[in-house]
């Protein structure tokens, strides 16, 4: 998991710095990445790229696909720190998906928490500037549609193996967004090349250590150590866009991950 921060958190970075590519066209170019790469290596082992379970396999790339859309949009459009940590609502989602599919209860104590994590994203709306109603909704669709993502291949991880799943997302994306993509196409720079093939590498390297991470554990054990991500976010942010907040914006993100990490813990 904390490989998958890492490569994750470089990511961010490399789309941060590519403001003049299109969103679509970075997904586009991370997605044939990951086909290129994923299809290879199934080739390598022999395994089948169909899968077991294609009707949930196919629902998550489609999901897959939604998240990232939402969580570029974010990114470009809101200091980095806060859109990372807006999207890391995740955990929270995750369980109200666990109580809506699994019947798992959630008591008083949770809802308090859930609560507590959507004050500290009202806080930071409400003291930055910077950020619109329209982004904050999108981050908050990035962290919800990933909770998706996460939720799925735990009920993947007895019938696929992970190359599989990591399969899925370009093989759904690639046809949905490759046209649109062709049709407005923007041509990237030299430099903006090497950023969209590092998006690709940093994202593809991040997701099978994330999904290996959620076959073999459970995901609030899993989940505690994502938050890292936050701190080289605020980093990332100082150093290269000299991004800096008020007291107001700090209380906001503290309130958001403390709020679900005492629904973790619960």
């Amino acid at each position: 998991m904390l490989v998958s921060i890492a490569a994750f958190s470089l990511m961010h970075l490399m789309v941060k710095v590519t403001p003049g590519i299109p969103i679509y066209e970075s997904i586009f170019f991370r997605s044939l990445y990951s086909f290129i790469v994923s299809g290879a290596v199934l080739w390598k082992l022999r395994i089948s790229p169909w899968g077991n379970n294609r009707s949930l396999l196919l629902l998550r790339g489609f999901v897959g696909m939604l998240s990232l859309l939402c969580f570029f949009y974010a990114i470009q459009h809101m200091p980095l720190a806060s859109a990372v940590t807006i999207s890391n609502l995740t955990p929270m989602f995750a369980l109200l998906l666990a109580m809506i599919f699994l019947n798992e209860k959630i008591d008083g104590w949770h809802w308090l928490f859930f609560v507590l994590s959507f004050i500290g994203v009202l806080v930071i709306k409400g003291f930055d500037h910077r950020i619109q109603t329209f982004d904050m909704m999108v981050a908050i669709g990035a962290s919800f549609f990933t909770a998706c993502a996460h939720f799925i291949v735990r009920k993947l991880r007895d019938s696929d193996h992970a190359q599989v799943i990591i399969f899925y997302f370009p093989l759904v994306t690639l046809p949905l967004i490759g046209p649109y993509t062709f049709l407005n196409w923007v041509n990237p720079t030299p430099i903006e090349w090497l950023h969209l093939f590092l998006i690709g590498t940093f994202t593809h390297v991040g997701q099978i250590f994330l999904t290996k991470a959620y076959q073999h554990a459970t995901i609030s054990a899993v989940s505690n150590v994502y938050y890292i991500g936050i701190i080289l976010s605020l980093l990332y942010g100082w150093i290269f866009f000299a991004e800096v907040f008020n007291l107001w914006t700090y209380l906001g993100m503290a309130l958001i991950v403390s709020g679900v990490l005492m629904n973790m813990r619960k």
